[in-house]
């Protein structure tokens, strides 16, 4: 049976640069948040919120390559592919 590395591996052997960048930033997010979550864990107790505001979850890809350059570029660029 495979470890979840090696699926991890496995899965992201064919993809282009492009695809891997996005699958990076990805796992970044889920370290983030998980460090979030840890961080805020002892006062978990203490508040009726939920463990991830949306307001945890906003920013973050600001410094990825995958969103990196003009915004209205990557806008049009993001319009163009679903038409």
């Amino acid at each position: 049976m495979s470890t979840t590395v090696e699926k991890l591996w496995a899965a992201t052997q064919a993809l282009p640069e492009p695809l891997l960048a996005e699958v990076l930033d990805f796992a970044e997010f889920v370290r983030l948040k998980h460090q979030k979550q840890q961080a805020a864990q002892p006062h978990a107790s203490l508040t009726c919120q939920p463990a991830v505001s949306l307001a945890d979850l906003q920013g973050g890809l600001e410094a990825s390559a995958t969103f990196a350059g003009d915004a209205v570029a990557l806008q049009r660029q993001l319009r163009d592919e679903w038409q």
